[in-house]
């Protein structure tokens, strides 16, 4: 009630069952599609360069994802 008292708006998003998920895992792994990077960035320390996917979201200029990477591949993560 106090939710409704506050008029907080809460919006939720399903995205299938666990099993569809599955399948899904499934059908990456067996097609071995890989995601569209249209640009990233190296560390979580880089605040200009993470600013900068913001840009590029607001701007709309991106195709594809845009990643921060955490870690180099040779699994040192910092955090």
């Amino acid at each position: 009630m106090q939710a409704v008292l506050k008029n907080i708006e809460v919006r939720g998003s399903t995205m299938g069952s666990r099993k569809e998920f599955k399948d899904m895992v499934d059908f990456i792994k067996k097609e071995k599609t890989k995601p569209i990077v249209s640009r990233s960035v190296q560390g979580i320390e880089n605040l200009d360069g993470i600013n900068s996917l913001f840009d590029d979201m607001k701007r709309g200029t991106q195709f594809g994802k845009l990643v921060i990477e955490i870690a180099k591949d040779d699994n040192e993560s910092k955090l």
